[in-house]
């Protein structure tokens, strides 16, 4: 009777340490999981501007992840500002910036585009003005440049 019953609590022993193992493992698992899914890349621009013959965005991270700001890219859109309509001109840009924006935290960024000083003189002219799209991570904004 005494063998039958420590037989018993170790067949029960080895069945609990086999499955606290083998959930604790699942948990895990399931919580670095959720923790990828509740990292949010997310941003706006508050402002485009030119200074000193160069581009600049003023970007703020609302998101819960550092931006890397080598990583955005963009586009400049070139529209009429007599009749708001776009002129087929489109500008590929990149940042020129290397350092990160942490979440809740704003940075200057500087702008690379195709042709950046066709785009300050005609905003700068009045004639034209631009949309300028940037997208990091799959997440896009807009702000204009006028």
């Amino acid at each position: 009777t005494i063998l039958l019953i420590v037989m018993t609590v170790a067949i029960a022993g080895l069945l609990y340490a086999w499955l606290n193992g083998l959930f604790s493992s699942l948990a895990t698992s399931t919580s670095q999981q959720e923790n990828k899914l509740t990292q949010v890349a997310s941003f706006y621009i508050s402002q485009v501007y030119a200074n000193s013959g160069n581009l600049y965005a003023i970007i703020y991270n609302n998101g819960n992840v550092p931006i890397v700001e080598s990583n955005i890219q963009g586009v400049a859109q070139e529209y009429y500002t007599s009749n708001d309509s776009f002129d087929g001109n489109t500008y590929v840009c990149s940042s020129a910036s290397t350092g990160t924006i942490p979440p809740g935290s704003q940075a200057i960024v500087q702008l690379n585009c195709q042709s950046s000083s066709t785009i300050i003189s005609n905003a700068q002219s009045g004639n034209y003005y631009y949309v300028f799209t940037l997208s990091y991570n799959g997440v896009s904004e807009s702000a204009t440049l006028s």
